[in-house]
């Protein structure tokens, strides 16, 4: 997870850096797969490509970084779709459940 130049003086910090990486990882991943869920991948690969190009985790980093200046109509969609998987996952629904 590229801690091995970082120094960090107590486990418990290491620990808590290592679950935010994991569950950033992991909320990018489900981002990518909601908006492969809704045909919006095609935008990212060549129109010569059959097969999926990138990862559903980069295509999460691309769709996050958009974010900001997507419209509104491709927006709501992918926050709609995003937030279905959310729910689908137990694990989701008990430490995010609170929010």
């Amino acid at each position: 997870m590229g801690l091995s130049s970082v120094r960090v003086k107590s486990p418990e910090r290491r620990d808590r850096l290592l679950l935010v990486s994991a569950l950033a990882q992991v909320l990018l991943t489900l981002l990518g797969a909601a908006g492969e869920s809704l045909g919006m991948e095609k935008g990212l690969k060549a129109n010569t490509a059959k097969t999926r190009t990138y990862s559903l985790f980069r295509q999460g980093c691309m769709y996050y970084q958009a974010i900001p200046m997507m419209k509104e109509e491709r927006l709501r969609p992918l926050v709609e779709r995003f937030a279905e998987l959310l729910h689908c996952h137990p694990v989701f629904k008990e430490a995010l459940g609170f929010i």
